[in-house]
C-alpha cells in the first residue's frame, strides 16, 4: 500500500461564492482542504465537465446549464487549488468513480487511505462515496472539508457515512491533522 491521498472532489469556480452555483460553506471546505493539502502531497483533484454527447438525461441537464456549460472560467478549479500541484481527472457523472481514469488511478495504486472532500455533498460527493464503498476503496470522508446546497444537506452526507462505519471513516479536518 502506498500511504494516503487527497481527493478533491469539483473544486469549481462555479461553486465558489460569486458563481452561478455558489454553495454555502465552500469557503470553509476551502480553507480546510488547502490545510490538508500542506499535509498531503499525493492529490487527485477532479472536474466536472458536460459530456460532449450526453446520453439520456443528460441531454436535458446540458440544455438546461448550456450557458454555464459554454463558460470556461465555471469550470476552473478555484484559484489558490489551481496553483497546487495535482494529479487532475475530468468527470461527466456525478460520481468521480462511475467510469474513467480516476477509478483505473485508485484501483491500481492501493492506497492506504483516501481522504475524500470536495463539493456538492449531495450530489458528487455523495455519489463518490458510494461508489468507493462498493469498490472497496479505504475511504476516511473529511466532512468538514465538503459543501453541499445547504447545511441539512451536509448533514445527511455526514449521517449517510456514520451508518456504514465498516466502511467509511468520519473525520473532520482537525482529527485528520492531528492523527
Amino acid at each position: 500500500m502506498s500511504g494516503a491521498a487527497l481527493l478533491v472532489i469539483d473544486m469549481q469556480r462555479v461553486y465558489a461564492p460569486g458563481g452561478a452555483w455558489a454553495t454555502p460553506g465552500f469557503d470553509r471546505a476551502e480553507a480546510n482542504i488547502l490545510r490538508l493539502c500542506r499535509r498531503y502531497p499525493r492529490r487527485l483533484f477532479t472536474r466536472h465537465l458536460p459530456f460532449s454527447d450526453p446520453p439520456g438525461t443528460w441531454k436535458r441537464y446540458n440544455a438546461e446549464f448550456a450557458g454555464i456549460n459554454r463558460d470556461p472560467e465555471c469550470a476552473r478549479l478555484v484559484p489558490a487549488l489551481e496553483a497546487l500541484g495535482h494529479l487532475s481527472f475530468e468527470k461527466q457523472t456525478y460520481s468521480a468513480l462511475s467510469s474513467g481514469a480516476l477509478r483505473a488511478h485508485l484501483l491500481a495504486a492501493d492506497y492506504a487511505e483516501i481522504l475524500m472532500t470536495g463539493v456538492q455533498s449531495e450530489f458528487c460527493v455523495l455519489a463518490t462515496l458510494m461508489d468507493a464503498v462498493d469498490l472497496g476503496l479505504p475511504v476516511t470522508l473529511v466532512w468538514d472539508a465538503c459543501a453541499g446546497s445547504s447545511p441539512a444537506l451536509d448533514a445527511a452526507l455526514h449521517d449517510i457515512a456514520a451508518l456504514m462505519p465498516c466502511q467509511v471513516r468520519l473525520a473532520t479536518t482537525e482529527e485528520v491533522l492531528n492523527g
